[in-house]
């Protein structure tokens, strides 16, 4: 694929990410962040006491909760155990939480594995059939000096990145494996080199997701809403996008060149005729 072919597609699929991310929360966004709200944060210690009872467990919550969000805890399923604080009455005035916490008592919680009933919210998933381009991305992670493991012990992540190695969550779907890849390969080719500052979560997830966009419209798959959502998730804007634009386009351009062979089609974009906020005369070099 030439750097021509690559700098037009990657400046097509932007206008289009851009503006998804300019329309706002989808539907489906809107009811994740919804159900979001109905879970907790839990200390290291409940985290820890969760994964030595039930080392599978991704979402957790209590029976209550679990009725809130539609769905039933499943009959004879054991409780995991964890402490929940016990809270006495703040004076006037008086803000932090931790200031308040006068004991610990034993609470109840369940695995989303051990309920049953209406399905939980999630994100648009990638659609479509990645073909030899999946086996070409592999051999570039490869290539790169970047291990790639399968796991079904990531909790409710579906990928890793951990600095010259790249898990992916065990049975995902090709397209979605796809661009889970390509996102955790963006993190390694961006986020971890052994100096320098590291931008912010926010910069670092918007940067990789959209990595994972262009390349995957790149090559014919239907990402729907995934990528604007993600993105939305982490707060991630308009302005975090432009601000990371040559950064993406260079990421993009380089995967794309590795799985591409020059004069290989499959792309819709690349029917279409360069236009919108980041047309040709506009856009940073890649």
């Amino acid at each position: 694929m030439n750097t021509a072919s690559v700098k037009r597609l990657v400046g097509q699929a932007m206008d289009r990410l851009i503006a998804d991310v300019e329309a706002g929360h989808s539907d489906r966004l809107k009811a994740y962040l919804a159900m979001l709200g109905r879970f907790h944060r839990y200390s290291w210690r409940n985290v820890l006491l969760i994964h030595v009872q039930c080392p599978e467990a991704s979402r957790v919550a209590g029976y209550r909760a679990w009725q809130k969000l539609g769905r039933r805890v499943r009959a004879g399923q054991r409780a995991i155990r964890i402490l929940a604080p016990v809270l006495r009455r703040a004076p006037d005035g008086e803000e932090e939480e931790q200031d308040r916490i006068a004991a610990f008592k034993a609470a109840c919680v369940f695995d989303v594995s051990q309920t049953e009933g209406r399905p939980l919210a999630e994100f648009s998933r990638v659609e479509g059939d990645p073909g030899p381009c999946m086996e070409r991305l592999k051999h570039l992670v490869r290539r790169k000096g970047i291990a790639l493991e399968y796991s079904d012990r990531l909790g409710g992540a579906e990928g890793l990145s951990a600095g010259g190695r790249v898990v992916l969550k065990e049975g995902l779907p090709r397209p979605t494996a796809f661009s889970v890849l390509v996102h955790e390969l963006a993190h390694e080719l961006l986020h971890c080199a052994p100096t320098g500052e590291q931008p912010s979560r926010k910069v670092r997830e918007t940067e990789a997701e959209a990595v994972a966009y262009v390349v995957c419209q790149a090559i014919g798959l239907e990402t729907h809403t995934a990528a604007s959502d993600y993105i939305q998730l982490y707060r991630g804007d308009r302005e975090t996008l432009l601000a990371s634009l040559g950064r993406i386009q260079r990421t993009a351009g380089e995967i794309l060149r590795a799985i591409r062979p020059a004069g290989e089609t499959g792309s819709a974009l690349e029917a279409q005729q360069p236009a919108g906020l980041l047309s040709t005369a506009q856009r940073p070099a890649a």
